[in-house]
């Protein structure tokens, strides 16, 4: 393998990190500034490889000058809102993510803020350090129904963590039967509708994708149980917004907990498009797409993102690879033969 130029984004890399990239014959370059468009492009001339970490938005007019540009690698699962597939398969270059090294974080941390929307932990804090004594009368969630879309590896740690220690039924919703989650849970696959109807809490972790846009919109809030929470752990657009507000102010949602906006950052109440950032505490929670940072997710997606750019530059594929049609609009592939020896795949 030779050397290859690297750009990252998403902060600084520890120099053991980069010691270790250099030693694997990647010469990274840090953007420790977000990029915009014009940014981007300048910072991707001459690179071989993108390591994207930060809130950059890989578009057409960002590859203007990317002409080395073979692979980039996502930092973490969800890429289709960070990365404009079709502009960069055409120019032959390939798009990994790193399925799975983040799951546990993610996981705890969906299980955190559905305690916090379920108890109004932070709405009873900020008026607790206002002066406020509120006395709140809660409800447990021990034999409660959580209802999770999407069963991957995310939601199903979720699951365990809902079910081995809080004593929750567990309900799922997805394109294939989980018998291992099934056996260790006693979860029931349920059609969407149904699920929504009988849980006490539903828990989005559902790809994003044109099929999950706005997957949860007006007719599917109606269907909620009264007293039913919302945790949308997907991106934020999974969740009809405008459907979202309503059910919200409305009270046929108790309340909504989500990781990431609409808009990133998110903008003031006041200048909300959406009217949701003005909701109490209580109704709705909003984190700043932080679920996965954690140092272990960070090292393990780091290296999941390294072995992947490794084996796309030397050997043509990776089995993280999401836009397989990439090669056929690839000059630069090796030749036939050197495939061999591609590291593990989707966990």
């Amino acid at each position: 393998m030779g050397r290859y130029s690297v750009l990252y984004t998403g902060g600084t890399l520890p120099d053991d990190d980069l010691a270790t990239l250099a030693a694997r014959g990647f010469d990274v370059e840090v953007a420790d500034i977000d990029l915009d468009e014009a940014g981007l492009r300048t910072a991707l001339k001459g690179k071989d490889a993108y390591i994207l970490a930060g809130v950059e938005h890989v578009t057409a007019g960002a590859l203007e000058e990317a002409e080395q540009l073979k692979a980039i690698a996502f930092f973490g699962v969800g890429y289709s809102g960070f990365i404009d597939t079709e502009p960069v398969t055409a120019r032959g270059i390939a798009i990994t993510n790193a399925p799975g090294a983040n799951a546990r974080a993610v996981a705890e941390f969906s299980i955190a803020i559905m305690l916090d929307a379920w108890r109004s932990v932070t709405d009873l804090v900020v008026k607790t350090k206002a002066g406020q004594w509120e006395q709140s009368v809660g409800r447990n969630l021990e034999g409660r129904t959580l209802g999770v879309v999407g069963a991957g590896a995310i939601g199903s740690a979720v699951a365990r963590i809902a079910h081995l220690g809080l004593g929750m039924r567990i309900g799922y919703c997805g394109p294939h039967v989980k018998p291992e989650l099934e056996a260790g849970t006693g979860a029931v696959r349920l059609p969407l509708a149904e699920l929504l109807a009988t849980s006490d809490v539903v828990s989005l972790h559902v790809p994003y994708s044109e099929q999950t846009h706005g997957l949860i919109d007006a007719a599917a809030l109606a269907r909620f149980k009264a007293g039913a929470i919302l945790v949308n752990m997907s991106e934020p657009e999974v969740v009809d917004p405008h459907a979202l507000r309503s059910a919200l102010a409305e009270g046929r949602l108790t309340a909504a907990a989500m990781d990431g906006y609409y808009a990133e950052p998110a903008p003031a109440p006041a200048d909300d498009p959406y009217g949701l950032l003005a909701l109490p505490h209580g109704r709705l929670l909003v984190a700043p797409h932080t679920a996965n940072a954690t140092g272990e997710s960070f090292q393990a997606t780091l290296r999941a993102n390294v072995e992947s750019l490794t084996n796309v530059l030397t050997h043509g594929d990776d089995l993280r690879v999401v836009n397989p049609g990439f090669r056929s609009h690839a000059g630069w592939l090796p030749g036939p033969g050197v495939r061999a020896g591609i590291g593990e795949g989707r966990g």
